[in-house]
């Protein structure tokens, strides 16, 4: 899966944050790690809470959503879950002035009272030209199906029009070994065609920490891997399916195993 600055949801779990019409590599986080997890709902709480108490004329803005039903949920060429089909969920608000507030919620069909995955994005973005955006922002991703892990993100991206996105951020896994900042690239290309069709593509390239040992000798084996997808996408209105076909680096599958994706993914989904 490639990551963007504008979309929370499809299958790549993207980041919306501009209501219209998307890991980081992870590791395991340790059972049970209670301080991860409380981590995560913190930031999320003080992120809801920092926009309630903002003036009232800067909360005014647009609210915006979609729905998916896709293959698998998948990030950056890591699976998510199981190959198996899941249901996601989004919301994205932005106001005037630029500031967004992005959620989104995955969980597999066949354990619906499970959140396999869930999303919070801030972000700002600011206008550079007639066709040129820039987007900077933070993102917390919690992972609870077959990739286990809490993870921090803060980016920046560079937009042109609705065709390409090229960004740069920071990946930090809590509870890993390496208290750092991995650092990622990624680059998306969406091209037109005629009847609704288009060509969609990217490519990325970041760190992963891949565990190996049990608690509480547990350590990560780390490198950089290199992941792409391509594919074809047909939108009517607010429908859109999507089929794409994922890689990632061979070398890097020694230490992913059971954490590379399906090579295939067919996503369909309404927006609202």
């Amino acid at each position: 899966m490639m990551h963007d600055g504008e979309n929370l949801i499809r299958h790549r779990l993207r980041a919306n944050t501009e209501p219209q019409r998307r890991k980081a590599p992870c590791c395991h986080d340790p059972a049970g790690s209670t301080p991860t997890s409380l981590a995560g709902r913190a930031f999320a709480i003080a992120t809801i809470a920092t926009l309630l108490f903002v003036p009232v004329h800067v909360r005014a803005g647009e609210l915006g959503g979609e729905v998916s039903l896709t293959s698998q949920l998948v990030d950056r060429g890591l699976a998510i879950t199981s190959a198996t089909p899941a249901l996601q969920g989004a919301v994205a608000w932005t106001t005037p002035s630029g500031w967004s507030l992005g959620l989104s919620g995955g969980v597999e069909l066949r354990s619906p009272s499970h959140l396999a995955a869930g999303v919070v994005r801030v972000a700002r973005t600011w206008t550079l030209s007639e066709n040129w955006r820039m987007q900077g922002g933070m993102v917390y991703y919690h992972y609870a199906g077959r990739l286990q892990a809490n993870v921090y993100e803060p980016g920046v991206y560079w937009l042109y029009r609705d065709m390409l996105t090229f960004g740069l951020s920071g990946v930090h896994i809590a509870g890993a070994d390496e208290h750092t900042l991995r650092p990622a690239a990624d680059l998306n290309v969406r091209w037109p065609l005629a009847g609704g069709f288009s060509l969609s593509g990217g490519f990325g390239i970041t760190r992963y920490a891949a565990p190996y040992g049990y608690p509480p000798h547990e350590r990560y084996h780390t490198g950089y891997y290199r992941y792409g997808q391509a594919g074809l996408l047909w939108s009517h209105g607010a429908w859109q399916i999507e089929l794409d076909r994922v890689v990632v680096d061979t070398g890097a599958n020694r230490y992913l195993r059971r954490l590379a994706a399906s090579p295939w993914l067919a996503t369909i989904s309404r927006s609202f």
